[in-house]
């Protein structure tokens, strides 16, 4: 038996394999024609060990999904402002989930109105001021303080302290921002903070040289959602007169603009940001009946922390607040309370997919962008354009799709998600490589968004279906993973039409990757709490069908460390089901070897969550149970799988600790603890690995390498040398370990690690203590 390896033949992770459909049947044996046969002995030849198969699902999966660190925010990448102009618009326009009116028509038709200054008076009530840090402004940027009041609740410096010092100076500011930060209630506290007492709303479809016409005398002028474009840009020559004009009649302006407004000199935007959502909710709640509870004791709730801490629109903070209040006083479940964040998640998609004014290209995007989210742009935007055209057949099957080459630009699309670009490594089979990244602002937003489009809008699933399958057979990793990502929040949501429409074809395909993606939506379907996940992996896992039987396998290789004990005695029972079948099944040369690698996938999985929780109970009894199984049917599949477990190793690869070793490094070697059971039910795994006459080579060739791993590795050195203590319990086993020692060259046949020195003296002397013997100095 060889020791186990990598058996990637490809860049990406698997060979080449023919372009089939993923539900083609198989061509029966001796039916084939020559290049049939090919193709299929092609096919059924891939393979990719189980622990890789682990370490992509999980370097590629979404971070809501696996329980991993999300990452919110990050920088935004610069782009065109999103808006309209130019053509002929008519009707309501929807940007980034805010409704803005645009009314065109005659010049006799009226194009401002009054906001009610009692409106703006109870705005205030809950006005929550930003402070400086996080407003986007320099470090050498500060805010002019003439005339600033003791008691004014802003800060030097804030952004709207920049702002207020602009509409004091110029009488005219521009307030830059997401649409759904709030930036219109701030427009409007701007407006009160220079003295206004009347208001008016101002027609945001006028053109920038109209504005100055539509001015009145003593008044604050207000223009919400004002679009500007490289065909529409806001000019010097405008602000200027603007400001002449608004100094003679003595009002004042504020345009609220997008996130990247085109401006040609003049007044300078103020970016926008809202507070934090704690602060924000803390506002709101000032005002309110509490029923004698305080605003923090209800701020530090479990659920209210919970909702709070995803990003959400500044209007659901405030609805949000209302329900805390009813909270207090009694009228609201806490239950309530914390179902508000998927409440919101719900209304937004709803709206989206409501809307008429998204078009049949905008929800495609929504949909790549909920399957990729956290992932690379490009990906998103390429993949939202091959979704967009099997939507196109299914809605207007006559039409062809037409997909604008250089359409709306990227920012827009992003902000018309309400989501968020920003910058990060991605990991690739050759290291890190910075990427433009796209996540929505409300984590919950892309599962909800796709639990919606499967069961709210079932005439989008051939599409679905289609679309997936493509991503499936994606020669990229991120892909194909985002694809079985996909098809478990629908098997959670409907298990039924999940499995018939996508996993149970993949499952049954000739591809490995078709199988893998079975595997990958099973487990992250599991973690999502889709219900009987086991009870099928149980059923395939002796199944008739040998490519259910692999796809189960490998299945308990990512999730079978959720329910360990049942997956192992699942994985056990069918390697002694191996022998009744006698050879093994055509198209999967070695299903043993199979079986062991997902066996130590998930002893290993199991070993480091026992390992970052620090209780050892369940990993060592998992572990201890091997070496009884090492006889009769089980022997074979017992030692495959010692020998499997040796091989990953912490780093890119196969450099770096091996994983096992890690593990009997951290383990409590106390007598009578987990850990000590543990550590020595490893060491008797290894003895026997060591005394077969048919692992014997592979474990020696593993263990050279281990003793190679611990050149620059005094901690894996300190644990090898405790672990050979207990391997060398005969003559026999001091005379092999020693052989391998003194015969051990380092990488390209270069001279012999100075570690194999230490340890040979370990070695020749038995009696001395290993952590002793691995301290002492290279000769």
């Amino acid at each position: 038996m060889n020791a186990p390896h990598d058996h990637r033949a490809g860049q990406d992770g698997q060979g080449p394999h023919p372009e089939r459909s993923a539900t083609a049947p198989d061509t029966p044996d001796g039916a084939a024609d020559a290049t049939g046969a090919e193709e299929l002995a092609s096919a059924e030849d891939e393979t990719e060990h189980a622990w890789d198969s682990r370490r992509d699902l999980y370097r590629h999966s979404p971070g809501i999904m696996l329980g991993h660190s999300a990452r919110i925010g990050g920088s935004l990448v610069g782009g065109d402002q999103h808006g309209v102009s130019g053509g002929h618009v008519t009707g309501d326009v929807i940007l980034g989930g805010s409704k803005v009116e645009y009314h065109l028509g005659a010049d006799t038709e009226e194009r401002s109105g009054e906001i009610p200054g009692p409106e703006v008076e109870a705005l205030a009530r809950n006005f929550v001021y930003p402070p400086r840090d996080g407003t986007g402004a320099g470090a050498g940027d500060t805010a002019p303080t003439d005339g600033r009041e003791p008691d004014e609740p802003w800060e030097p410096g804030s952004p709207f302290a920049l702002a207020l010092a602009s509409l004091r100076n110029h009488r005219v500011a521009l307030l830059s921002g997401p649409a759904t930060t709030g930036r219109r209630a701030a427009a409007l506290m701007l407006l009160r903070a220079v003295g206004a007492r009347s208001y008016r709303a101002l027609d945001p479809a006028l053109p920038p040289g109209r504005l100055v016409g539509e001015l009145r005398e003593g008044c604050g002028h207000l223009v919400a959602d004002f679009a500007t474009s490289a065909e529409r840009p806001l000019r010097e020559h405008h602000i200027r007169a603007l400001s002449e004009r608004l100094h003679a009649t003595g009002s004042h302006l504020v345009l609220v603009v997008g996130p990247h407004p085109v401006v040609h000199g003049g007044v300078a935007p103020v970016p926008w940001q809202p507070p934090a959502p704690a602060a924000l909710l803390a506002g709101h709640l000032r005002n309110e009946d509490l029923g004698g509870r305080g605003v923090d004791e209800l701020l530090a709730l479990d659920e209210v922390r919970s909702v709070l801490a995803h990003h959400r629109p500044v209007a659901d903070t405030a609805r949000f607040a209302e329900r805390v209040a009813g909270y207090a006083r009694g009228t609201v479940s806490v239950a309530e309370i914390g179902a508000f964040g998927h409440y919101a998640a719900e209304r937004q998609v709803r709206e989206w997919f409501d809307s008429a004014d998204h078009t049949l290209h905008d929800k495609a995007f929504l949909i790549a962008l909920a399957t990729f989210d956290e992932a690379p742009y490009p990906l998103t935007a390429e993949l939202s354009d091959v979704l967009f055209g099997l939507l196109q057949r299914i809605e207007n099957p006559g039409e062809p799709a037409r997909i604008p080459v250089f359409g709306t630009s990227s920012a827009q699309r992003v902000e018309q998600a309400l989501a968020d670009r920003y910058q990060e490594p991605e990991d690739t089979d050759w290291g890190p490589v910075l990427q433009t990244k796209v996540q929505f602002r409300d984590r919950l937003t892309a599962i909800t968004l796709l639990r919606e489009v499967w069961t709210g809008h079932p005439s989008a699933r051939p599409a679905l279906v289609a679309w997936l399958r493509r991503l499936a057979d994606d020669p990229r990793p991120v892909v194909r993973t985002r694809a079985a990502a996909t098809a478990a929040v629908m098997a959670e949501a409907d298990l039924p039409s999940a499995m018939a429409l996508l996993i149970r074809s993949w499952a049954a395909d000739r591809r490995l990757r078709a199988r893998l993606a079975a595997a990958n939506a099973l487990a992250l379907a599991h973690h999502l709490g889709a219900p009987h996940v086991s009870r099928i992996l149980a059923e395939w896992c002796t199944a008739p069908d040998h490519r259910l039987r692999w796809t189960a396998v490998r299945c308990y290789a990512l999730v079978g460390d959720a329910f360990p004990q049942e997956a192992l005695a699942a994985l056990t029972e069918a390697a002694r089901g191996t022998e009744g079948r006698g050879k093994p099944a055509r198209g999967w040369a070695d299903e043993r070897d199979d079986l062991a690698q997902s066996a130590a996938a998930l002893l290993l999985a199991a070993g480091q969550e026992a390992a970052a929780r620090d209780d050892w109970d369940a990993a060592a009894g998992l572990w201890d149970a091997l070496p009884r199984l090492a006889h009769g049917t089980t022997r074979d599949f017992v030692l495959r799988t010692m020998v499997h477990a040796c091989g990953p190793t912490d780093g890119p690869a196969g450099t770096g600790r091996p994983l096992l070793l890690d593990l009997f490094a951290r383990a409590d070697p106390r007598q009578g603890t987990d850990g000590a059971v543990l550590r020595h039910a490893l060491a008797a795994l290894w003895r026997r690995v060591l005394n077969d006459p048919v692992c014997s080579a592979s474990g020696l060739n593993t263990m050279r390498q281990w003793v190679r791993a611990a050149e620059d590795d005094r901690g894996a050195e300190t644990a090898l040398a405790e672990l050979m203590a207990l391997l060398t319990i005969s003559a026999e086993d001091h005379r092999r370990l020693a052989y391998l020692l003194e015969t051990l060259r380092g990488e390209a046949d270069s001279a012999p690690p100075a570690v194999a020195f230490r340890l040979h003296a370990l070695v020749s002397a038995p009696h001395v203590d290993a952590r002793t013997a691995a301290a002492t100095p290279s000769r």
